[in-house]
């Protein structure tokens, strides 16, 4: 009952109140902060160069990709210590270096460049020419999107939004299918789908999830996640309930899925990514067990906006809640349980009672 009633206390804890949805938008909307996206798209590029070159520090990596002359060092010249302005996000890379860069380590160009840090930082702006952007994904991506009509070889269409599109591209694992799938929730933001949103923000939520740990490893988790949070999930219209996650709680849940993966004993982890990402989506699609499906699943909290819920609304989210809560002791706990009946369930289910 100990760690129900801890679990309880720390749910309280990451449920974010109307005040600090407001301030988060407001300072990601105001000119001095939209800088953040830079600085993560900046520290995300810095982060895997550092990785791939076995390089430990910034001075290592401006010796190593700009080294000085002999008459530099004959001049006795101070070292620049401009690495270490990249490894802190506070400027971009020019052309120049980025291309020498990406001429070593392949693909690190593209990671800085990549769409979604634009897609993110334009939000519906991009909608007019959202084939543009869609074009500047990879061919597996644009595989999924568009189609040809029979015997119209030289024209491409995009294939309209379902959730068996969505399901494709979360399983891809990639930047690349996180911007498309913006993509589609901006669209459907603009045209007021709301049950396409909830759809495309979970989807969205599973793709952060099994990216998370590269996320981890190129310290940026937290604040992208806030980046998300900001301009998807307190954006999405989840009817009668609010987003209910924060970026601790985000991270744990990487961390959680990432371990999971050596614990199945027909993924072979260490195979490919594709591997893994296979492996990833099986669990948060309950392939496996109920339990991580349900625990790693998004957190939603009763909407007061518009007055208390009514007796079923709150009986509907009690049980979902409990539900949850469920899914993510035994997720934290390494244990395996029976939904609905085993003694967590029965224990949670009184707690509620008494509440």
């Amino acid at each position: 009952m100990t760690d129900i009633i801890k679990l309880k206390q720390w749910f309280m804890d990451f449920s974010v109140d109307d005040a600090k949805k407001q301030h988060l938008q407001q300072f990601l909307n105001t000119p001095s902060n939209r800088r953040l996206i830079n600085l993560l798209r900046v520290r995300y590029w810095y982060e895997g160069v550092k990785q791939r070159t076995g390089l430990a520090t910034a001075y290592q990596l401006e010796r190593h990709f700009e080294p000085l002359t002999k008459t530099e060092i004959d001049k006795r010249t101070p070292f620049r210590n401009k690495w270490s302005g990249y490894q802190a996000g506070k400027h971009k890379p020019g052309a120049a270096l980025t291309n020498l860069v990406d001429a070593e380590i392949l693909g690190s160009a593209r990671e800085l460049n990549h769409p979604l840090w634009e897609v993110l930082r334009l939000g519906e702006r991009v909608l007019p020419k959202i084939d543009d952007w869609m074009e500047k994904l990879e061919p597996r991506i644009q595989a999924v999107v568009y189609y040809q009509p029979e015997g119209m070889t030289a024209l491409k269409l995009r294939q309209p939004y379902s959730s068996a599109l969505s399901n494709r591209l979360v399983k891809l694992g990639n930047l690349d299918a996180l911007t498309a799938l913006m993509l589609y929730w901006l669209e459907s933001k603009q045209t007021e789908q709301a049950a396409n949103m909830r759809y495309q923000a979970r989807g969205i939520y599973q793709l952060l999830l099994m990216m998370g740990i590269d996320f981890c490893d190129r310290n940026i988790a937290e604040e992208l996640f806030v980046v998300f949070l900001a301009r998807v999930f307190y954006q999405t219209d989840w009817d009668d309930r609010l987003f209910a996650i924060n970026p601790v709680h985000y991270v744990r849940g990487v961390e959680r899925l990432y371990c999971l993966l050596f614990e199945v004993s027909d993924s072979r982890p260490f195979s490919s990514w594709t591997a893994r990402c296979r492996t990833m989506y099986q669990l948060l699609d309950g392939k496996y067990v109920l339990y991580i499906k349900i625990g790693l699943g998004i957190v939603l909290m009763p909407n007061w906006q518009y007055g208390p819920p009514t007796e079923m609304q709150w009986k509907a989210w009690h049980s979902d809640f409990i539900g949850w809560q469920w899914g993510w002791i035994h997720l934290n706990q390494g244990t395996i349980g029976t939904y609905g009946s085993d003694s967590l369930w029965k224990a949670l289910a009184k707690q509620h009672e008494i509440c």
